[in-house]
C-alpha cells in the first residue's frame, strides 16, 4: 500500500457523486458504480442487467453507422496498458478500469465514451444473445454455481436475489432489442451512478486533477445526464424501485436435494439474516467467523480434524443491500458422511449457543476485520471497490471506522443471543448436491433430527433472554527499491522496503514441484501440511499465532517449485518472522495431518471428473508429454498418495531446505537492518538442519520431442458445453523469444485480441475463449481454449485454426503490436502492486535464474519485439508442429 489522503468528495453538473482519492503509486482505477443490478429487473426483464453489461462494451455509434461493433472500446483502453472489466450483481453494475497511471487521462478518455447514451445494434445484440446463451450453458455444467444457485433461491423464494443473475435461457431466448433499450433507459440515469477515481491526484498533480474533472464533465455531467438536486442520492427512482421482501421466519426448513454431474456431495446451509445496516450485523459477523473462518474455526476443527468426514468445510455473511444470509457448506467423500455432518454442524452451533466464545476467538476475529480492511488497500482497484461499497451501497465512507468499534463492543453474552436468535430452524435452508445416481437419498431423514434439537435450543435461549440481557450491561522494482544479495551460507536473499505500507510478506521458495519431486504428488501434499506442525507446536499453535495476527501462512507448489509464503502485518514481524523461521527448517509433518490433507488431496483428484475445464485440461497434458513430468497434474494420484507418509515428506523436506537451494525474499515496511539480523538466527537453524540430511531428488529431465503427429483425446459425458483445448510445445523461461510469445498470447487474448473478437463477437461460437500458454524450465506448453455447444465443435476448432494461420502469415497490424505492448506493461504494474505478489514475483524470478530487469529495462526488452518476431513464434509454436487437440462434455 501507498500513501493516501481522505478521500475527496464532489457531484458534477448532472449530479452525479464523485469520489476522488489520492493514492501515490504507479496504477490508477476508475470505477463506474450503476446502482441497477438483476434484483431491478421485473418479471420478462430476467438478465436485462447483465445483458446491459455486455452491450455497453459495444461501440456506442453502432447503432447510427449501421456497422457491427469492432471492439474498439477494449482495444483503445489494452492499447495503452489498461485492463477494462464489468460485473453485475444483484444491487449494481459496475464498469471498471485500471491503467498504468501515466496513461490515465487517454484511458478515461476512452473509457468514459461509453457513457454515452445509446441505442443498440440489431446485429450487437444478436450476436452477444449468443455468446451470454454461452455463459449460462458454461454454468449449468459448473457444480459449484448449480449448488449455489440452488442453495439462493431456496434461501430467497420470494425476493430476486433468488434469481440468476445471468437469467434464464427462456427469457433471453425472447428478448427484444428494443425492451433492453428501455431498461436501459429507465435505469443508466444520473440518479442512479457513482464514480470513484483513485490515483496520484494530490496537489503535485493539480493539472491533472483539472483534466479529471473536465473528462468527467465531458461524458457524465448535465450534458449528457438530465441533472438531479445535488446532495440528494436517493432520487425518485431509487425511491420507486420496489422488491419482494423475504418472510423473516417460515413455518419450516426448507431442504433441496441437487442431483448433479458429480462423484462427491456437497452441503449447503443457510439462515435467514437482516440488511447491513441493522444492529445485530457485528455479533453475525463474529459468528460467522468463529464458526467457518479459517483452521481455528469451530467447524474446521470438529468436521475436519477430530472427526475427519469432510473434506474442505467453511462459510461467510452474505449480506448485499437487502436482507441476506449466514451460510456454511461441507464437502465431503461419499453420502455417508452427510449424516455426521450435518450432525456436528448443528451441534457446534448448540455450543455456541450454549456456552459462547472465548475471549481469544472474539479477539482473532476483531483483528481478523481490521485487518482484512488494511489489506484491501493494498491496490488501487481494491482501494475503489470498497470505496464504492461504501459509499454506493452503505452510503457513509466512515462506515468501516464506526463498525470496527461496534465489533469491539460485541461481547460473549450478545453473540449467545444474536446466534440463539438466527440460527432459529423456521431460517434455514439446505441444498444438499449429491451423484445422479444418488437422487433418492432421504435428505430429510438425517436434517429433521438434528433441526429438532435446535429447536429446543433457540426456545430455552428464548426463556433466557432477560438473564443475558442483564449479563450484557454488566459489561465493562528492482528499479524500486529492491535489493539482492547472497549470503555466506549460499541463501540467496531480496529485500524491498517500502515503508508506507503497514503490511509485509516473506516468500521462499527452491527447485522442486512435479518436475523434481520423488513421488508423484509429495510436493503437493508437503505444500498442505508444512505449516501443520514445527518443533513444538502443532497445527491449532501455529493457526493461533496466525490467525491471531490477521496473517496468512501457507505452502505452495507447482510444476517447478515448492516453498512456503507468510503475509501478515509489519507491526508483527518479530512473532511473523520467528514462526516463519521455526516453520521453514522445523517441520514436523504431522502423520494425523498428512492423513487429513492426502484425504483433502485424493477428494479433489476424484472430482476432476466433475469439472469439465478442468478434465479437458489434465487429458490435454497427459496426451501431450509423454516423458516429462509436466504432462501430470501437480496434486498427485490416487495410487501414488497412499505411499506418502510423514517420514517420507520429512526426508523430501530435508533434501532441500539447504542454504544454497534457497531463495529468499522480504517485501514491506521492514528494515534491512531487521531483515540481516533476523537472517542471522535463520542461518545458524539451518546449518544445524543440514548437517545430517541426505540428498533426494529425482534426475534432472530432458525437454519433451516433438510430437511425431498430430493426437486428439476426448471424453463425451452429454453435459452442455464442450470445453476444448488446442496446442502443443511451448518454450522455456530460458528462451529469447519468450517475450515475443508472451506478447503473441495478448494480441490473441484480452477483450480486443484476435481470439475474442473473431469467435466471440463476430461468430458467438462461446462465452470463454482464450489463449494459454505456460512456460516451463525444460519446453512447457501453448494452446487455444474455447467452451461452446455441441453443435459448433468443427466450426470452433476451424475458427482457431484459421486465426492462428493467417496472423503467422500475415503478422500483427501496427496497433496490435502498440496495445499488445502497453497492455502487457500495464498489466505487470497492476499484479505487482501488493507486497506480496511483489515477493513472489522476485523470489521465482531469481529461482529460475531469470535476470531481475528493473521496469525501464523490461519496458525496453519489450518494446523492442517486433511484428516478424510475432509472425514466426506464431508459426514456431502454434502452426508448424503437430498440435494436440481435446474435447470434453
Amino acid at each position: 500500500m501507498t500513501k493516501s489522503s481522505q478521500p475527496e468528495q464532489f457531484f458534477l453538473s448532472s449530479g452525479i457523486p464523485v469520489i476522488l482519492q489520492d493514492y501515490d503509486a504507479s496504477v490508477a482505477a476508475t470505477y463506474w458504480w450503476v446502482k441497477t443490478g438483476s434484483a431491478d429487473e421485473a418479471p420478462g426483464e430476467e438478465g436485462f442487467a447483465h445483458f446491459l453489461e455486455h452491450m455497453l462494451f459495444k461501440d456506442a455509434s453502432a447503432k447510427e453507422t449501421g456497422q457491427a461493433s469492432t471492439g474498439r472500446l477494449a482495444r483503445t483502453v489494452e492499447s495503452l496498458g489498461g485492463d477494462i472489466n464489468a460485473y453485475t450483481s444483484f444491487d449494481q453494475t459496475v464498469y471498471h478500469v485500471t491503467c498504468a497511471e501515466h496513461h490515465w487521462e487517454k484511458i478515461f478518455d476512452a473509457f468514459g465514451a461509453m457513457a454515452k447514451p445509446q441505442k443498440f445494434l440489431r446485429q450487437d445484440f444478436e450476436r452477444e444473445r449468443e455468446v451470454i446463451l454461452e455463459e449460462l450453458r458454461k454454468n449449468e455444467d459448473s457444480p459449484d454455481r448449480q449448488l449455489f444457485q440452488a442453495l439462493f433461491s431456496a434461501t430467497f423464494s420470494k425476493h430476486p436475489y433468488g434469481r440468476p443473475v445471468i437469467g434464464f435461457e427462456k427469457i433471453l431466448k425472447k428478448a427484444k432489442v428494443d425492451r433492453l433499450e428501455k431498461f436501459y433507459r429507465r435505469n443508466y440515469v444520473a440518479q442512479q451512478m457513482g464514480l470513484i477515481l483513485v490515483g496520484p491526484v494530490g496537489p503535485s498533480h493539480g493539472p491533472r486533477r483539472k483534466t479529471l474533472v473536465r473528462l468527467l464533465e465531458k461524458y457524465f455531467g448535465s450534458s449528457v445526464f438530465s441533472a438531479r438536486k445535488r446532495g440528494s442520492p436517493e432520487s425518485a427512482t431509487e425511491k420507486g424501485k420496489t422488491r419482494p421482501e423475504e418472510s423473516e421466519l417460515r413455518s419450516h426448513p426448507r431442504l433441496v436435494i441437487k442431483p448433479f454431474d458429480v462423484t462427491t456431495p456437497t452441503l449447503t446451509v443457510s439462515f435467514r439474516v437482516p440488511a447491513l445496516d441493522h444492529s445485530d450485523i457485528p455479533a453475525l459477523d463474529l459468528i460467522s467467523g468463529i464458526l467457518s473462518a479459517g483452521e481455528l474455526s469451530r467447524f474446521y476443527q470438529r468436521l475436519f480434524y477430530k472427526d475427519s468426514i469432510v473434506t474442505d468445510v467453511s462459510g461467510g455473511l452474505y449480506v448485499p443491500r437487502d436482507p441476506g444470509m449466514l451460510y456454511f457448506q461441507a464437502e465431503m467423500t461419499d453420502l455417508e458422511k452427510a449424516k455426521p455432518v450435518f450432525e456436528a454442524i448443528t451441534e457446534e452451533i448448540r455450543r455456541l449457543i450454549q456456552d459462547g466464545p472465548t475471549s481469544e476467538e472474539l479477539d482473532r476475529m476483531v483483528v481478523n476485520a481490521e485487518s482484512e480492511r488494511l489489506y484491501a488497500t493494498q491496490t488501487a482497484d481494491g482501494l475503489a471497490s470498497r470505496l464504492g461499497f461504501l459509499k454506493f451501497i452503505l452510503g457513509d465512507l466512515e462506515y468501516d471506522r464506526h463498525y470496527l468499534e461496534e465489533l469491539k463492543r460485541v461481547d460473549g453474552a450478545r453473540v449467545q443471543q444474536i446466534a440463539a436468535k438466527y440460527f432459529d430452524p423456521r431460517r434455514m435452508s439446505s441444498v444438499l448436491l449429491l451423484p445422479k445416481d444418488q437422487k433418492n437419498f432421504d435428505f430429510k431423514a438425517i436434517v429433521v433430527p438434528a433441526i429438532a434439537k435446535l429447536s429446543s435450543d433457540v426456545q430455552e435461549s428464548g426463556r433466557s433472554e432477560k438473564k443475558i440481557k442483564a449479563k450484557l450491561k454488566e459489561k465493562p522494482n528492482l528499479g524500486s527499491g529492491a535489493e539482492f544479495f547472497v549470503r555466506p551460507s549460499g541463501l540467496r536473499v531480496i529485500h524491498r522496503e517500502r515503508g508506507s505500507s503497514p503490511v509485509m510478506s516473506m516468500h521462499v521458495a527452491a527447485l522442486g514441484g512435479v518436475r523434481l519431486e520423488p513421488i508423484w504428488g509429495s510436493s503437493h501434499l508437503m505444500s498442505l501440511t508444512w505449516t501443520k506442525g514445527a518443533g513444538e507446536k502443532n497445527a491449532r499453535a501455529i493457526a493461533s499465532i496466525v490467525e491471531g495476527s490477521a496473517a496468512g501462512f501457507d505452502g505452495f507448489s507447482g510444476r517447478n517449485a515448492i516453498g512456503a509464503q507468510l503475509t501478515g502485518l509489519s507491526r508483527d514481524w518479530p512473532k511473523l518472522s520467528a514462526l516463519f523461521s521455526e516453520v521453514l527448517v522445523g517441520a514436523t509433518f504431522p502423520e494425523e495431518e498428512v492423513t487429513h490433507s492426502r484425504r483433502v488431496a485424493l477428494d479433489s483428484i476424484r472430482a476432476i471428473e466433475d469439472h469439465s475445464a478442468q478434465l479437458c485440461s489434465k487429458l490435454f497434458l497427459e496426451t501431450l508429454f509423454d516423458q516429462h513430468p509436466y504432462g501430470k497434474f501437480t496434486t498427485g494420484s490416487l495410487d501414488t498418495l497412499p505411499e506418502i507418509n510423514s517420514e517420507k515428506l520429512r526426508t523430501f523436506h530435508r533434501s532441500w531446505v539447504r542454504p544454497e537451494k534457497l531463495v529468499l525474499s522480504v517485501v514491506g515496511s521492514v528494515s534491512r537492518a531487521q531483515v540481516e539480523a533476523w537472517l542471522g538466527e535463520l542461518e545458524e537453524k539451518l546449518f544445524a538442519s543440514v548437517a545430517s540430511s541426505d540428498f533426494l531428488l529425482r534426475e534432472l529431465p530432458k525437454d519433451e520431442s516433438k510430437l511425431p503427429a498430430s493426437r486428439s483425446v476426448e471424453r463425451l459425458m452429454g453435459r452442455e458445453q464442450l470445453h476444448i483445448v488446442v496446442g502443443g510445445l511451448g518454450t522455456k523461461v530460458s528462451f529469447p523469444d519468450r517475450h515475443a510469445l508472451r506478447l503473441l498470447q495478448t494480441i490473441l487474448g484480452g477483450q480486443s485480441g484476435r481470439l475474442f473478437v473473431e469467435l466471440r463477437e463476430k461468430k458467438s461460437l462461446g462465452y470463454t475463449v482464450s489463449p494459454l500458454s505456460f512456460e516451463g524450465i525444460e519446453r512447457g506448453y501453448v494452446g487455444t481454449y474455447i467452451a461452446c455447444a455441441p453443435a459448433k465443435r468443427s466450426e470452433a476448432i476451424a475458427g482457431i485454426r484459421h486465426v492462428l494461420e493467417t496472423l503467422a502469415e500475415r503478422g500483427p497490424k501496427t496497433e496490435e503490436m502498440k496495445r499488445a505492448k502497453e497492455f502487457f506493461l500495464g498489466r505487470r504494474a497492476m499484479e505487482l502492486q501488493s507486497d506480496s505478489a511483489l515477493a513472489s514475483h522476485y523470489g521465482l524470478q531469481a529461482l529460475y535464474g531469470i535476470t531481475l530487469k528493473d521496469d525501464a529495462a523490461l519496458a525496453d526488452r519489450i518494446r523492442s519485439v517486433t511484428a516478424q518476431d510475432i509472425r514466426e513464434v506464431c508459426h514456431k509454436y502454434f502452426v508448424e508442429p503437430h498440435q494436440v487437440t481435446s474435447v470434453v462434455g
